[in-house]
């Protein structure tokens, strides 16, 4: 029994299950491209942005039922290729763009009825790529060329010369106290406070400087994404930093896009899939398991609990508690011994149950893969850490890290 309980302890296992998505593509009404960022709007309606060329709508909405695209015209919106969204408390929807052929740079706003356009000269760069909104109704805007607030219709903005680390700023939010934080490009995170700007850097504790994303989780942590520097996740606790990979748990380490669902697990997005977080626990859904791309920049929980996930080929849903119920079904695989120096044996209540079996590096090299079989020879490998995962006739995929001696 003391040996049981020990292999269970020292295993680190990444689950993937057998899911039914709802999916959304250009044959449903969805524009055919990438869909950048997902949001639910005020009356429950899903909104959604992105580009596939200079002429196409980069705006589309779901009323339940069906899509309706908003594209670069007189009564619309003033571009085609979209990266960013927000509604406003006033239930005024704004859309950020970035520079293509034909279209204007800038800012479009909606209020239900009409079209505003707010000129790229008034921002302090040309891409749009985060909007946020702070406590007294000012807005901020993340662009390439620095930070922008918009209040009581003034516009001012922040460079480097204020304090910025980078002026090409890839997200913003606002915390719980009232600061704004920011990521960029290239020079990490910054928090300013309304006059000061504190910045992060890898010296700090941050996995990167190049950051993609930041995000507050209800307990007041800060996450920072590294998606251009596949450097994983690294989370801010107000005084240590602790970074999150692969070798923890995550599908990918370019993590694009961070949210957190009613039941406080945190969701992350990148270029292989989703990862769910409960705090302990790793859960990874893939095209294997319905998703219509792994790669995915958008993720939004609605109020009846489905989740959204904006993807290269369209819109993908995972309906309310069918995660929960998948994961009731789940077959618990575990590997013995481990750490191994020759043999390492899989068991599971059915051999039969096991499909395949692929051993990678921890680079992500793929060592060895054998099929139908619950004994690999690692005799031959050299020290260190590897991945184990197996494949079931189930549809159910675990990745189980491997210490070899």
């Amino acid at each position: 029994m003391k040996k049981q309980l020990f292999l269970i302890a020292v295993m680190i296992t990444l689950t993937t299950v057998g899911q039914t998505f709802t999916n959304y593509t250009e044959a449903d009404g969805l524009f055919p491209s990438l869909v950048n960022e997902i949001i639910e709007d005020d009356d429950g309606d899903i909104w959604c942005v992105g580009w596939l060329d200079a002429t196409s709508p980069g705006i589309a909405r779901f009323n339940g039922e069906s899509w309706e695209l908003f594209g670069n015209d007189d009564d619309g919106p003033h571009s085609n290729t979209f990266i960013s969204l927000l509604q406003d408390k006033t239930g005024a929807y704004w859309f950020g763009s970035v520079p293509s052929e034909g279209n204007q740079n800038g800012a479009s706003r909606f209020n239900g009825f009409a079209w505003a356009y707010f000129p790229e000269n008034v921002f302090a760069g040309t891409a749009i790529e985060d909007i946020a909104e702070g406590s007294f109704n000012d807005l901020w805007f993340a662009t390439n060329g620095g930070l922008t607030k918009f209040d009581s219709n003034i516009f001012t903005s922040y460079t480097i010369e204020d304090g910025l680390p980078s002026n090409s700023i890839t997200s913003v939010i606002q915390d719980k106290n009232g600061d704004i934080w920011v990521t960029t490009f290239d020079g990490g995170a910054s928090k300013f406070d309304g006059t000061t700007f504190t910045n992060y850097t890898v010296d700090d504790g941050l996995a990167s400087n190049e950051l993609t994303r930041v995000f507050e989780d209800r307990s007041g942590n800060i996450w920072f994404a590294s998606g251009f520097s596949n450097a994983g996740l690294t989370r801010f606790d107000g005084n240590s930093f602790t970074i999150f990979t692969t070798a923890d748990g995550l599908a990918a380490n370019n993590v694009r896009e961070i949210a957190q669902d009613d039941d406080d697990n945190l969701w992350f997005a990148g270029s292989a899939g989703v990862t769910r977080f409960d705090g302990e626990n790793w859960l990874i859904l893939n095209e294997s398991n319905g998703l219509l791309s792994n790669l995915v920049r958008g993720i939004e929980p609605d109020r009846d609990g489905n989740i959204w996930f904006g993807t290269l080929e369209g819109v993908s849903v995972l309906e309310a508690g069918s995660l929960s119920a998948g994961e009731e079904n789940l077959t618990t695989f575990s590997v013995f011994p481990n750490p191994v120096e020759d043999q390492l044996m899989i068991q599971t209540p059915n051999t039969s149950e096991i499909l395949k079996v692929n051993l990678y590096s921890v680079l992500g090299e793929l060592i060895a893969s054998q099929d139908n079989t619950a004994n690999v020879d690692m005799s031959t490998l050299s020290s260190g850490i590897y991945f184990a995962e197996i494949l079931g006739t189930n549809q159910q995929s675990q990745t189980i890290k491997v210490i070899k001696k």
